[in-house]
């Protein structure tokens, strides 16, 4: 299938993955900023998502877009007008993600899709009614569902390992959000819908996801102040129930120095704690190990010697499951298969997303 990917700044991932999938020719990309369309690199070679760049070999990234065949675009209307084109990843502003799949729906392709749906609930449900209605492939880029560990985690669960999951939490300090994007947008609320929208809505997804269990209510408290250059909550505490019985919790902060995911499962014949890194190198535990992600299973009374460990490398670091997933997408579009992560589960973690800031703002329990 001809591909092409509009928006080259976490879109560069998505190029990564039509670039190594046996079922895609990526046929075209899609910017704004001419430095972007200019070279394959002209992204990084502007030192922009520069955590993106080792999924490229070193030689392409020299080299012209349309020196590798690729066709460029500064309009999301032109791209769609060329009937080449049979599906397109879309990586535009999360204000826009509504309004741009319309378009790409109409136009009748397939479409993998940035997360949220949209920053706007009443869109998101607009634009999903149009999803769940096409005969296009659609796939939301949620993509710590194809993280090695995660699925781990899941497959944990699923087996019944774990037993009934009494809880789950999810622990994240990372570095502020790039000042990198176009015009600024992921530092405004109106734009990017905060923390608690913007990313926050991964581990609403993985609350859902590894568990199998629904959300029943949420409690969140917020605080800001900290990061001057952003106009929203800089840490998000949330905490939860799920419909059939046991608790989450989830830590967000936007305030940190590095990266750390953590992740824990609590089941009634099981514990579960994975962690997770971006670089093989980390402040946080001075360094002492290189793996990438470990994840760790075992008795709440095992001695530590016994509990079974299992660690991974870099596949387990964001720009590779973002690339995994693109391929992932192709492959499923290709024999019509359901994908990883749809409409539903955009729905679902946007609501829980609104919910936790109704909560911050009022100050009370939400339910569903």
């Amino acid at each position: 299938m001809k591909a092409a990917v509009v928006g080259l700044g976490i879109g560069m991932a998505h190029v990564a993955g039509y670039l190594e999938s046996p079922y895609a020719d990526l046929y075209a990309v899609c910017d704004l900023m001419p430095e972007r369309l200019r070279l394959v690199g002209g992204t990084f070679n502007e030192g922009s998502m520069m955590c993106l760049k080792p999924l490229f070999r070193e030689d392409i990234l020299t080299k012209r877009w349309e020196d590798i065949g690729v066709k460029t675009f500064t309009s999301l209307d032109a791209l769609l007008a060329d009937p080449e084109v049979e599906m397109i990843s879309l990586c535009t502003p999360d204000y826009l993600h509504a309004e741009h799949a319309d378009k790409v729906l109409k136009a009748g392709k397939h479409l993998l899709l940035e997360k949220p749906l949209d920053t706007n609930f009443q869109k998101a449900l607009i634009i999903s009614d149009d999803i769940i209605n096409t005969d296009k492939s659609f796939g939301l880029e949620y993509e710590f569902r194809v993280n090695p560990a995660v699925l781990k985690m899941k497959k944990l669960v699923e087996s019944g390992d774990v037993g009934e999951v009494k809880a789950f939490s999810l622990y994240h300090f990372r570095t502020p959000f790039r000042s990198d994007k176009w015009e600024g947008w992921i530092q405004d609320k109106e734009r990017s819908g905060g923390l608690i929208i913007e990313e926050t809505c991964h581990w609403f997804d993985l609350a859902r996801y590894i568990t199998g269990k629904e959300i029943e209510s949420v409690h969140c408290v917020t605080e800001d102040g900290i990061l001057p250059r952003v106009n929203f909550e800089n840490i998000a505490y949330i905490n939860g129930t799920y419909r059939d019985g046991g608790v989450f919790q989830i830590s967000h902060a936007l305030t940190g120095f590095d990266f750390s995911l953590q992740l824990t499962l609590h089941g009634t014949k099981g514990t579960v704690w994975c962690g997770l890194k971006d670089a093989q190198y980390s402040v946080l535990d001075n360094g002492e190990t290189t793996y990438y992600g470990i994840v760790c299973f075992g008795k709440p009374d095992m001695n530590p010697e016994e509990v079974i460990r299992w660690t991974w490398g870099k596949e387990v670091a964001e720009p590779w499951n973002i690339k995994e997933m693109v391929k992932n997408f192709v492959e499923k579009a290709v024999y019509g298969l359901s994908q990883t992560a749809g409409v539903v589960d955009g729905i679902e973690s946007l609501k829980w997303a609104l919910k936790a800031q109704t909560s911050a703002r009022e100050n009370k329990v939400i339910y569903k």
